[in-house]
């Protein structure tokens, strides 16, 4: 029988929110066991975001939550308790990794720092994602993923609106960047003790990820005192590149012509006119003509017949395009996973695709303490009167204390 690469690795999951969820989403993927740990007073906030409209159980039914937690467990454990802290530390000695992404100084204000753990179990990985990392003047500052976008230096490519103040990506575009180098981070960390027998700890932080991804404009910055300029569709290391407007509500076609030749076999397929002004590029010649060859062209059909004529171009899919896109489906990239709180909807499986296995999502996210009794009874060992120990203290529970939804 095939096994995936991860199959018999445990993680504890403190994450909340994108970067640490979907960090850990992808490791249970790959086959890990993820148990991922919630306070009730204190859960992942993206539990009560959106959810399934006209739900008795919103917390277990958030669409955010469902895409980010499948195939994990949920145990609830308030680690500020005593009894929580203590449980944890049960925990750990059969946890491979504990990943959390807290403000820098949370964990070690819960005295569940590396040094405590490593106590519980000496091999143990520990991976700390917190936004700014967990030193330097601005540690215990919070990180949210709009926030460290801006101070990644990103901003400085993606430009300002039109009124002069600079504008991020979309939702948060450095959460789940972080998350999968913080993928990586365990995977590499779980090669390491393979060879070694030692555990280790990381230290990775958001913002600093984030800013790795723009080193081209560091370097021009740094090197050459170049300034970033804003080139929108365009790029000057090529003949000619746009995005232009097609047949349909909203659809577009992205296409790069890196020289001369690539534009006059474009313009024989188009029906275009080559000719240009001058030895130069002239783009807006070349923008306004393509423009007109494609307002009344399919999207698809255009980016074929470009595509089989070797000019790079590519649609520019939205939200509810891509799900009906032939290649993904080809692909079986979209799956439905049952749910007994909500309706079935279209979710993304994973990208890595093994010769040697096949990840494919095997359950939805966890409702709130689903698997409270399968860890605590049949992992640590419990009996009834000590997990009723932990329910009366409010340490554990099926369901959060005062959920809000927002």
């Amino acid at each position: 029988m095939k096994r995936l690469p991860l199959e018999g690795i445990r993680i504890a999951d403190l994450t909340m929110m994108w970067a640490g969820p979907y960090a850990t989403r992808i490791l249970a993927e790959m086959g890990a066991e993820v148990i991922k740990i919630e306070s009730p007073r204190a859960w992942d906030n993206i539990r009560t975001l959106i959810p399934f409209p006209g739900v008795p159980e919103p917390w277990n039914a958030s669409y955010y939550f469902n895409d980010y937690n499948r195939d994990k467990k949920s145990l609830t454990l308030d680690l500020a308790h005593p009894l929580g802290r203590s449980t944890f530390l049960q925990l750990v000695p059969h946890c491979d990794v504990v990943i959390e992404n807290y403000r820098a100084d949370v964990l070690d204000n819960l005295h569940l720092g590396y040094d405590v753990l490593r106590q519980a179990r000496p091999d143990i990985i520990l991976v700390s994602m917190a936004g700014y990392g967990k030193t330097g003047p601005e540690r215990n500052h919070v990180g949210f993923g709009p926030i460290i976008e801006q101070m990644s230096g990103l901003a400085s490519l993606t430009g300002y609106g039109d009124d002069g103040v600079p504008i991020k990506t979309g939702i948060s575009y450095g959460d789940p960047v972080a998350g999968k180098a913080a993928a990586a981070a365990v995977a590499l960390a779980l090669i390491h003790r393979q060879r070694t027998g030692q555990g280790t700890f990381i230290d990775l932080a958001q913002r600093e990820v984030l800013s790795s991804l723009i080193g081209e404009a560091f370097v021009a910055a740094s090197l050459r005192g170049e300034t970033p300029r804003h080139r929108g569709n365009r790029d000057p290391r090529v003949f000619a590149q746009g995005v232009y407007r097609c047949a349909g509500h909203e659809q577009w076609l992205a296409i790069t012509l890196p020289t001369r030749v690539e534009w006059e076999r474009a313009a024989a397929l188009l029906g275009i006119d080559p000719a240009l002004p001058g030895d130069t590029t002239d783009h807006d010649v070349i923008d306004a003509r393509l423009s007109a060859a494609l307002a009344e062209r399919d999207p698809q059909e255009a980016f074929e017949l470009l595509a089989r004529a070797n000019i790079p171009a590519g649609r520019v899919l939205d939200t509810v395009t891509i799900h009906h896109d032939p290649h993904l489906a080809a692909r079986q990239y979209w799956v439905e996973l049952p749910h007994p709180r909500m309706r079935p909807w279209k979710q993304p499986r994973t990208a890595w695709r093994l010769r040697e296995a096949n990840p494919w999502p095997r359950r939805h996210a966890p409702l709130f303490g689903q698997h409270n009794d399968e860890i605590l009874r049949g992992l640590l060992g419990l009996d009834d009167d000590q997990i009723a120990q932990l329910r009366h203290a409010g340490v554990i529970g099926d369901a959060p204390i005062d959920p809000r939804v927002g």
